[in-house]
C-alpha cells in the first residue's frame, strides 16, 4: 500500500481535509478515516458515515474529557488494544435526537468549545469520545493516539473525528479494497509509525 509523505498529509489535514491512518499489522492492520474535529460539519460527517461506514468516534485528550466530566468506561474482558472509550454523549442545547450527522457534528463541536460545560451533555448519547493515553504514542501506538498526535503536528486542536473504513462487502477494507477507496476519494494514507517518527523529529529539533 503506497503511503503519502507525512508533511503532505499534515498540510492536507491542516486544511480540513480527510486523511486515512493505518496502524501496525500486529495491532488491527486497519485504516481509519480522520478529520480534525474543528472542521467537522454535518456534510463531512455524513460523508464518513456513508463512505467509511464504521463507528464514528472522537479521539481526544484525557485532560479535556476530565474537564467535561465525561468518564471512561471500565473495560471488561477486553484485550490490550481496546480503545479507551468514555460514556457516549449528546450536546443537549445543540441537538434533537442526537443521532443525525448534523446533531453528531454539533456535539463534536461542543466537545472542543471552551465555553461548554459538563451540564451541556446528556449521558448516554450518540457520540463516542476516546481518551488518548496520557503519554500518547510513547505508551500506546493506536489510532486514537496517532490521530491526536497528527493534530498536534498540524498545530490544530487535539481532537480528531475517526471512522473505520469498511469495504462494500461488510468486512474491513484492506489491500485492494482500501486502495480503491483512497484512490476514488483522493485521500492520502499515512501510518501511525510515520506520525511517531514525525513527533520524535520535532522533539529532537526542540531539544
Amino acid at each position: 500500500m503506497e503511503q503519502s509523505l507525512l508533511n503532505e498529509a499534515i498540510e492536507h489535514f491542516r486544511a480540513g481535509e480527510f486523511v486515512a491512518l493505518l496502524d501496525a499489522p500486529e495491532r488491527e492492520g486497519e485504516a481509519d478515516l480522520l478529520q480534525a474535529a474543528q472542521f467537522v460539519s454535518g456534510p463531512s460527517l455524513n460523508f464518513m458515515i456513508q463512505h467509511a461506514r464504521g463507528l464514528i468516534t472522537v479521539a481526544m485528550t484525557a485532560e479535556r474529557l476530565t474537564e467535561l466530566d465525561i468518564p471512561l468506561l471500565k473495560p471488561r474482558f477486553a484485550d490490550r488494544n481496546t480503545p479507551r472509550f468514555t460514556v457516549p454523549v449528546d450536546c443537549k442545547p445543540a441537538t434533537t435526537t442526537g443521532v443525525s450527522a448534523f446533531d453528531r457534528a454539533a456535539t463534536i463541536q461542543a466537545l472542543i468549545n471552551p465555553n461548554t460545560t459538563p451540564e451541556d451533555f446528556a449521558r448516554p448519547g450518540h457520540v463516542f469520545p476516546l481518551a488518548a493515553a496520557e503519554d500518547g504514542l510513547a505508551t500506546r501506538a493506536g489510532h486514537t493516539e496517532g490521530a491526536v498526535a497528527l493534530a498536534q503536528l498540524a498545530e490544530l486542536y487535539p481532537a480528531v473525528v475517526m471512522c473505520e473504513i469498511m469495504g462494500p462487502d461488510g468486512h474491513m477494507a484492506k489491500g485492494e479494497a482500501l486502495r480503491r477507496f483512497l484512490t476514488t476519494h483522493q485521500i492520502p494514507l499515512i501510518t501511525v509509525q510515520q506520525i511517531l517518527a514525525g513527533h520524535l523529529a520535532t522533539d529532537n529539533c526542540a531539544d
